[in-house]
């Protein structure tokens, strides 16, 4: 998988104040965990880090950064956003050891057209990403599920879906992925239909956004600048 290098640079102070300013600059507030080392305080330009994650790899894009003269290579995570704007507001960077498993989650990518769609069956899909364990640089962009061979009533699980030797799938693998479901009859509409007109009282509205989001991320960012993270965030043995 291709690397991507972000420039970054350690902040000056911590806590709310610091983070604020950081964002106001364009850049977002981040914290960098690895093993045996202390969190270290950044700050990351917010359009380039964007540019990464919109990558084909998604969240799982390694990404070089260049802390206090040494190169790390690391995932991003523990992404905050603004609930209402879902503007970026703080980020985790975990480095990781090329020569150390990590997991990740790995989307589906489903393929062909089954068998009992063409029939009039319905394709659900109850899992789009997979949970996966690997080396850092063997991270799959996506994960192909055919489904040509299914009929109406099959279901695709992920003990179904071919081993790979670059990669472990850490789901059960009794759960499905992918299932074609049998048509709904015109008695099954309608009586779902009228159900849905007896309904006497709407849910309430959510509201728009959750106040105070900034002020959580910036108690996070006190909170990780002062501690290391729970070793499994940073990959298994």
């Amino acid at each position: 998988m291709a690397e991507v290098k972000l420039n970054v640079s350690e902040r000056d102070g911590r806590g709310k104040g610091a983070a604020r300013r950081a964002r106001a600059s364009g850049k977002v507030p981040a914290v960098v965990y690895g093993r045996g080392m202390e969190p270290v305080p950044i700050e990351v330009d917010r359009r380039e880090f964007i540019t990464a994650l919109h990558t084909d790899a998604g969240m799982n894009v390694l990404l070089e950064l260049k802390v206090g003269g040494k190169k790390m290579l690391t995932l991003a995570r523990e992404l905050q956003r603004d609930p209402v704007k879902g503007t970026l507001l703080h980020a985790d960077f975990v480095q990781v050891d090329v020569t150390q498993t990590v997991d990740v989650e790995v989307p589906v990518h489903v393929r062909g057209e089954a068998a009992g769609v063409k029939e009039g069956g319905v394709l659900e899909q109850p899992l789009f990403t997979l949970h996966v364990r690997c080396l850092p640089t063997e991270v799959p962009e996506g994960i192909d599920v055919d489904v040509s061979h299914l009929n109406i009533g099959d279901s695709l699980r992920v003990g179904d879906i071919p081993r790979s030797d670059k990669f472990e799938i850490t789901n059960d693998p009794d759960e499905p992925v992918v299932t074609i479901a049998a048509p709904i009859s015109e008695a099954e509409l309608e009586a779902m239909e009228a159900g849905a007109g007896q309904e006497q009282e709407e849910p309430e509205e959510a509201a728009e956004g959750e106040p105070g989001a900034v002020e959580r991320a910036d108690a996070e960012e006190e909170r990780t600048s002062d501690q290391t993270p729970p070793s499994e965030t940073q990959g298994t043995e």
